[in-house]
């Protein structure tokens, strides 16, 4: 690997944080310190806020030639592409994420993205409302602004690219903030953009914890929108953070997907999502299927399929093209998967396939676990575990499957698997998530909106309507055609 960039980005520039501060960025799979980082304070994060600021305020980004903001969203796409190699490579040390995955998804969807926004700079349009004989009405969309974008450790480089796109296509700037756990590709993202000639102050990264550094992001009132994915409980601190200035808030937060099998499914197919569901980047998923609902006269059955094609998954070295399975992103994380697990022996959920002992548990790595027997109330069916845990659950009729669906705190994702396409529409109508897919149809599209229910968010991310509603403000202007006035109150 090349070395890579260690300092934050800030104006095109590359610059070490103020107080000097550095930040090991550590290789779950063995342990070794990839590289040292710079740190960001509240002091950094003002520089770079301003930096954003000055950009869209005086800047030519805003107000170029949509087309001409479009060819630099697609020369970013084909650098990403031209670096496919470096850029997978850099995640799978990162986070621990089998390079199979890297390089057949992650990298691949980063440039998707920034390519199908490419388009959409000179699509964004307002309207004309109804006209009174001496008065047009129009509407117009503007640039937002500076957007904070804060993205959790879990896909890095897609992740960055799912909130960069669309808001550098709507005319923004923004100071993106990585997790402190897994900055590197974020800062070879910025490194690209210097390559391919993206104006001064247009894109900023930032380095540092949620506790600095994101909060003094999103309190800054020089941020027009947040926009954040992880948590729920820190979604919810977004919240308090944005009444400092008014900034609008998008929040793509946890989830807790049920996988609604119905008795006429192919099950082999059943099986395989199932398992992909649930247990690729070993869980570590907004939209990880980890509820898995089958009918009381096929449980046995599936379960058995599933526990023995779990048994051939191949877990070892991510950079190893050869393995199915890597490892967890964090020790720290390890042990909050463990604790989910010890709390659902303890409330009577019945372990199928779970060995915490196990040799390949040694350091980050943890395989796969499944749980029988589980009820709505359990901890592990209502808390996100964000690990390769699947809970197993068994419903008596549609109308059963329906209400153990919707007893959740979280409504981001649900999959529904059926031969039957009219009861598949209808389940769908009725189970209260933003994203449902049917038969294994729940691929990540740029132009496919990803809305949240109840605790999984607010607002839309990607989609290119949704888009332009999110990042952008809309302005209405009344022209009066007529040409005598009287005063009020003549």
């Amino acid at each position: 690997m090349k070395k890579w960039p260690n300092q934050l980005f800030i104006n095109n520039n590359w610059v070490d944080g103020v107080a000097g501060r550095k930040w090991d960025v550590i290789n779950p799979a063995t342990g070794a310190v990839l590289e040292s980082v710079a740190l960001a304070d509240a002091h950094d994060v003002d520089i770079a806020v301003k930096a954003a600021r000055k950009a869209f305020d005086d800047g030519p980004w805003p107000r170029m030639d949509p087309l001409a903001r479009g060819r630099l969203l697609f020369k970013l796409a084909e650098k990403i592409r031209e670096n496919l190699a470096d850029l997978a490579m850099t995640d799978t040390l990162n986070v621990g994420k089998p390079i199979r995955d890297t390089i057949g998804f992650d990298v691949p969807c980063a440039a998707d993205l920034f390519e199908s926004y490419a388009g959409l700079p000179d699509k964004i349009s307002g309207k004309c409302y109804g006209t009174l004989p001496d008065n047009v009405t129009m509407q117009f969309r503007e640039p937002m602004g500076v957007i904070a974008a804060i993205v959790p450790w879990n896909f890095p480089l897609t992740n960055a690219a799912i909130k960069l796109a669309p808001i550098l296509a709507c005319g923004n700037t923004v100071v993106l903030k990585p997790s402190e756990v897994s900055p590197l590709s974020a800062f070879m993202l910025a490194k690209l953009s210097l390559e391919v000639g993206f104006p001064q102050g247009v894109i900023n990264v930032i380095h540092g914890t949620g506790a600095e550094a994101g909060a003094a992001l999103v309190e800054h009132r020089g941020v027009d929108k947040i926009t954040f994915t992880g948590r729920h409980q820190t979604g919810a601190q977004m919240l308090q953070a944005a009444k400092n200035g008014m900034k609008g808030v998008l929040l793509e937060l946890g989830g807790k997907t049920p996988s609604i099998v119905l008795p006429d499914a192919p099950l082999e197919n059943v099986v395989n999502g199932v398992i992909t569901g649930i247990f690729f980047n070993l869980g570590q998923v907004c939209v990880a299927g980890s509820r898995l609902l089958v009918h009381a006269s096929q449980h046995d059955e599936i379960l058995s399929r599933i526990v023995s094609k779990v048994g051939s998954l191949r877990q070892g070295d991510p950079t190893d093209p050869k393995n199915h399975l890597g490892c967890l992103a964090t020790d720290q994380h390890k042990k909050v998967v463990i604790n989910y697990i010890e709390q659902a022996k303890k409330e009577g959920a019945k372990p199928v396939l779970a060995d915490s002992k196990n040799s390949k548990n040694d350091g980050c790595f943890h395989a796969p676990v499944i749980f029988d027997c589980v009820t709505p109330s359990m901890t592990i069916a209502r808390e996100e575990v964000f690990g390769p845990v699947l809970s197993v659950m068994t419903y008596k009729d549609e109308d059963d499957a329906v209400r153990i669906a919707n007893d959740s705190d979280f409504g981001l994702m649900a999959n529904i698997w059926t031969c039957d396409g009219g009861r598949a529409l209808r389940i769908a109508r009725r189970v209260k998530a933003g994203r449902i897919a049917i038969n294994g149809g729940g691929a990540l599209r740029p132009n496919v909106p990803v809305y949240g229910y109840k605790m999984s968010g607010i607002g839309a991310e990607l989609g290119y309507e949704e888009a332009v509603h999110e990042y952008t403000n809309s302005k209405a202007v009344l022209y009066s055609l007529g040409t005598e006035k009287s005063p009020w109150p003549e």
